[in-house]
C-alpha cells in the first residue's frame, strides 16, 4: 500500500510517498481502508519534532491522525466493529499514519460514522470535535440557557463548538474575520465581532469564553502564568483556553 512517511524530524520537504506492507491490527485494534484524511496543525508539529516526548524517535514516521474509511479487519478482542463498517477515528500519536491507503487504530479511538456524513466530512471531526466537546462540556460545563463567546468561531474547533453549543441550548457569540461575518451569522452566531474587537461593550455578558487560539484581547488578569481574559466574562464563570502561552504549561480552565 502507499503511505506518506519521513525519515527524520524536519520540514515538509522530508516527506515522501512509499510503498509499504499493510499494517496488521493488533489486540483491540481495527484496520481501516482510508477514504478521507484531515490535516491538523498537530500533524506538522509532530513531523517537525515539536512533541518528541509523545511521538518518540522511531523512524520512518507516518503523517496524519484523523481519518474516515471502511473497516477491513479487526484484531483480537474487538467486538464493536466488523469488516465493512464505515468509521471515523484517530490513529495513535506514536503511530500516526492516516495519510495512507490503510491505517490501524485502537478501537476506543474509532466510532461508526453517523448517517448522512460524507467520508470527507467525517474525517474532519476527530481532533476538532473532541477539542470542542471537552472545552464546552467537560471543562466549561456549558448548559442550556447560558451564553458562550467563541473566538475564531469559523475555525475548525470554533465552527464545531458553535454547533455543539447551540445543540446544548446555549446562545453563541463569537469573533471571526470581518469578511466572513455573514457566514458566522448563518451558523447562529450573534453578535459577531472582528478579531480586533473592543471587549468593553460585552462586559459581563457571558458564562463561558472559549478561546480557541489563546489570543483573546487582554482585560483583567484572572490566572497565573500570563493568562489574560477580557472583562466580558461574568463573575464566577469560566474562561477556557485551547492554546497555552508558555512552553510546558497545560491548557486549563481558570475561575475568575
Amino acid at each position: 500500500m502507499k503511505k506518506i512517511e519521513y525519515d527524520k524530524y524536519g520540514g515538509p520537504e522530508l516527506m515522501h510517498l512509499d510503498e509499504v506492507e499493510p499494517p496488521v491490527p493488533g489486540k483491540g485494534q481495527v484496520l481501516v481502508r482510508v477514504l478521507a484524511a484531515a490535516a491538523n496543525p498537530k500533524d506538522w508539529k509532530f513531523r517537525n519534532g515539536d512533541s518528541r516526548l509523545m511521538t518518540g524517535r522511531h523512524f520512518p514516521g507516518g503523517v496524519g491522525n484523523d481519518f474516515a474509511g471502511t473497516v477491513v479487519a479487526v484484531g483480537e478482542g474487538v467486538t464493536q466493529f466488523k469488516a465493512g463498517d464505515d468509521v471515523l477515528g484517530a490513529a495513535s500519536l506514536r503511530k500516526a499514519g492516516a495519510f495512507a491507503e490503510m491505517v490501524t487504530a485502537d478501537q476506543k479511538q474509532v466510532v461508526k460514522m453517523p448517517a448522512g456524513l460524507s467520508f470527507e466530512e467525517a474525517a474532519t471531526l476527530p481532533t476538532v470535535g473532541v477539542a470542542a466537546l471537552q472545552a464546552l462540556i467537560d471543562k466549561g460545563e456549558l448548559t442550556a440557557g447560558q451564553s458562550v463567546f467563541i473566538t475564531g468561531c469559523l475555525g475548525g474547533v470554533g465552527r464545531t463548538a458553535v454547533q455543539i453549543a447551540r445543540m446544548r441550548g446555549a446562545s453563541v457569540a463569537g469573533s471571526c474575520r470581518d469578511s466572513a461575518a455573514a457566514e458566522a451569522r448563518a451558523l447562529g452566531v450573534d453578535p459577531v465581532v472582528g478579531f480586533d474587537f473592543d471587549p468593553a461593550p460585552l462586559k459581563g455578558r457571558f458564562d463561558l469564553i472559549l478561546d480557541t487560539a489563546g489570543t483573546t484581547p487582554s482585560g483583567r488578569q484572572v490566572a497565573p502564568a500570563g493568562w489574560q481574559c477580557p472583562a466580558m466574562i461574568e463573575r464566577r464563570r469560566r474562561l477556557c483556553h485551547l492554546k497555552h502561552r508558555k512552553p510546558g504549561l497545560r491548557p486549563r480552565v481558570p475561575r475568575p
